[in-house]
Parts: C-alpha cells; structure tokens; sequence
C-alpha cells in the first residue's frame, strides 16, 4: 500500500499483459460497463462540453473534493490513488479505474545514435526511431525484406538499415514526402541507395499484389525477396490495421512490428455512428453489445489524449493556465451558430476574448461578433464563474480514463490477432510493448507478431 499524506492510497496493482493468456472478454466486458457509466465523461468533444452541458454533470461532492486537493494530490489522481476523505462515490470511480489499468511489457533501451540520423529531427522522434529500431532487430532476421509502411522522409528506412544492414522498401502515399525521402538519401545516405528503396503507394488491404510487383521492380537483383516483415513508426489511423490483416493473409510476410497512432482518424463505416476497423474482434463486439454506445470520435480522441505521465508533474500555475484555456475554447463555440466557425487569431495578445478569436462562416469568410453573441458569452460567464477550474476537473477525469480507452482499442487489436491466427491455423506469437518513456511519446505501444 503507497500512502500520502496518512490517507492517500492506491489499492490494486495494475494487470499484468501477457498475450495469449489474457482474458480478454472480462477486460473487455468491465472495461465497457465502467466506461458506458462515465460516458458523460468523455462522449463530447472538448470545444463543446459547455454547449452540451457537461460542467453541470459534474457531481457537486466531486468537485467540493477537488477543490480541497492539493496539487500533489490532483497530480496523482490519475494514477488511481484514493482519499480516504472524499467522498465515496469518487473513490470508489478511482477503484474501478485502478483495477482496469494494465502493465504491458516495456522495452527501455534504444540503439545508439547516428549523427546523420539526427539531423533535424525532435527528440521524440528520435526516441521512437531508435527504440522501434531496436525492437525490430530483437523480432526480425536481417535476411528479411523490410515493409515500410508509412515511410514519410524515410527516417525509419534509413535507421533500419544503417543499424541492421538489411533491405527497406519505404511505402508512402504522399509523393512529395517520397521525393523528400529520395533527396535526403542521397545527401545524407548515398551508400544506402541498393538496399534502401522508396515507392509511391497508398497501402489498402487488397494491396500487397502490388507491394510485390514494387518489390521486383525496385529490387532486380533478387526474382523472389522474401521472407518480409512489416514495419511502421506511426502508423496513422487505419493503417496498422491494414498491416494486421495483410501479416495475416500473406504467407510470405512472416514479421511485424507496428506502432499504431492517430486512433481517432479511423475511417467510418457504413454510418458516420460505427467505424470499419472498430471494433475488430468479437469479443469486444460482444461486450459493447450489452452497453450504451460510448464509440465515437471523441472516445477514439481521449485514446490518443495525453496519458497521466504528462499530468502527474504539472504546476498548479500550469493546471490553471491549461483549464482556463479549454474553458474559454469551448466557452466561445458556444455562444455561436450551427453555421459558424471560429479561429483563434495570432495576431493580439488582448484579454478579450472576441478579439482574440476570429468569427468565420462555413467558407471562412470573416464575420463580425453581434450583440447577441455578446449577451449570450455574458450569461455563460456569469453562469460559469468557475468555468476554468471545472474544465481542469474534467480535464482531471479524462485523464483518468484515457488509458482504458486505449487499452480497448489495442488490446482489441491484439484479441483479433489471436484470435484471426486461430481461425486461420497459423502458429503466433504476439506482444504488445510500450516504450518506457510515455512523457516523451504518449503515443508508444507496439504491436510485434511472428509466424512459425
């Protein structure tokens, strides 16, 4: 038991992750009913939580609670740790939360650095490419032919092979950023150009005849290279679903290493109300069956938030800073029409909040703020006195809940892995792997699968 301050505590220890011995349906099961209560929570975009009401759906006794907290206590909120002097309806929210949270496998380590590698880029990226290169050679053989999905500049193209000598084909739909990666390798990786390759090509399931025929093309010295691996540093959206299932139906790919991102950029499906890639297996299926609906845009959006690792070192200058700016954000798009939009201008530094933002119609032409307006955003501010601090309390919750909600939409991923191989007799061995340091990439699980 961790105490603070004699009555902060933490109960539970987090979920041990192991595929193929995860129980997937009674995760996935409490995780929906726990989400499906607390909907409120999350199930409105944050530019609209004013305008659908969502600060009134803040229990009274959960606020009084959050006003007493210190700042070392609202930091550690979302890291499930209870206050015997709150009130129980929320301690017992942080309970369930806590027994929903989930420790995955971690990989710390990167691959060392390459001053050419780092030439213009963050350290976030850096950190992603090195330790995704990393685990690529702790799955992958250097025989293999590598899939680059999603290649962009060609950063991860290029690390792989300087690292693990071995052959790339960047795949990238946009062919200015295939341009961009061809001009960096030869500037920076001339050596590169045999066994490093980039094709323009927007990768859908029913694309891998094409991959191939890319394949021959770009690399004439070999009639068959194979075996492949499937690789990808952020792959956006759809796209690391794509990998799965084409991992999946391809004897010839026997690897993959994929890091998902952009969950709430997944494409819709028959109805702009259900997804086509979400959810995937039906076990899940199955558990949201028995729900409220709660999967939409702003669900996919809290997945991809930023985690707790970000939130728990936060100033109370900061919270303040950050909750009155989503307040006031939300605050604006509520005083206007359906048929209105709004922008923030860059160019004032002024209080006033219709100098600070711009009123546009549906074409982005500029408007000019009526009286109207003016009446309206004086009512909620007066309604809302508070506005900023209630903001940050939800702002609090959803931090709350923005790893279960990941945890779904991978651990769906990974149920559907399993689950695909078995219907399809193929032995696997799967592993879900965050990388160690989540403050610098929120965005840092893996997915690794092997045949054979």
């Amino acid at each position: 038991m961790l105490l603070f301050n004699h009555s902060f505590q933490q109960y539970n220890m987090p979920i041990e992750y192991s595929a193929h011995s995860f129980n997937y349906e009674d995760y996935f099961r409490r995780s929906a009913e726990f989400l499906g209560r607390h909907r409120w929570i999350f199930e409105q975009s944050n530019t609209k939580f004013v305008q659908a009401g969502i600060l009134d759906a803040l229990p009274r006794t959960w606020i009084e609670d959050f006003r007493r907290a210190s700042n070392e206590e609202l930091n550690q909120i979302p890291l499930a740790r209870v206050n015997e002097a709150w009130c129980d309806d929320l301690n017992q929210f942080l309970r369930t939360m806590d027994g929903l949270l989930v420790e995955y496998e971690r990989k710390c380590d990167g691959c060392g650095e390459n001053s050419k590698m780092i030439r213009g880029i963050s350290p976030k990226k850096l950190y992603e490419i090195q330790n995704l290169t990393s685990l690529i050679g702790e799955v992958c053989d250097r025989n293999e032919t590598f899939l680059d999905f999603g290649s962009g500049l060609g950063y991860l193209s290029q690390s792989i092979h300087s690292v693990h000598q071995c052959r790339v084909l960047g795949l990238e739909g946009d062919r200015y950023r295939v341009q961009a990666a061809l001009q960096r390798q030869m500037k920076l990786f001339p050596n590169s150009m045999k066994q490093v390759k980039y094709a323009q090509h927007f990768i859908e399931e029913d694309s891998f005849e094409r991959i191939q025929e890319s394949l021959k093309s770009e690399f004439l010295e070999e009639s068959n290279p194979i075996p492949l691996a499937i690789v990808g540093l952020h792959a956006c959206a759809d796209l690391s679903i794509t990998a799965i299932k084409m991992f999946l139906s391809n004897a010839s790919i026997s690897k993959l290493v994929i890091m998902p991102c952009c969950y709430h950029k997944l494409a819709f499906g028959s109805t702009d109300t259900t997804f086509k890639n979400f959810p995937l297996s039906d076990q899940l299926k199955d558990a949201l069956e028995r729900e409220p609906n709660f999967i939409g845009r702003p669900f996919l959006r809290l997945g991809c938030q930023q985690t707790s690792a970000r939130w728990k070192t936060m100033t109370a200058e900061e919270h303040v800073s950050h909750g009155l700016a989503m307040f006031e954000r939300s605050l604006m798009e509520a005083i206007i029409e359906s048929d209105q939009r709004i922008t923030k201008r860059k160019d004032t530094s002024s209080s006033n909040l219709l100098e600070t933002y711009q009123l546009c119609d549906e074409t982005g032409a500029r408007l000019e703020w009526s009286d109207r307006h003016r009446k309206r955003l004086e009512e909620l501010r007066n309604n809302y006195s508070e506005g900023g601090q209630l903001a940050e309390y939800l702002t609090c919750l959803q931090t709350c809940l923005q790893p279960i909600c990941e945890n779904l939409i991978l651990l769906d991923r990974m149920c559907y892995i399993e689950t695909e191989a078995q219907r399809r007799n193929i032995c696997i061995r799967s592993k879900l792997v965050k990388f160690a340091n989540d403050n610098l990439s929120p965005r840092c699980f893996v997915i690794t699968a092997e045949k054979g």
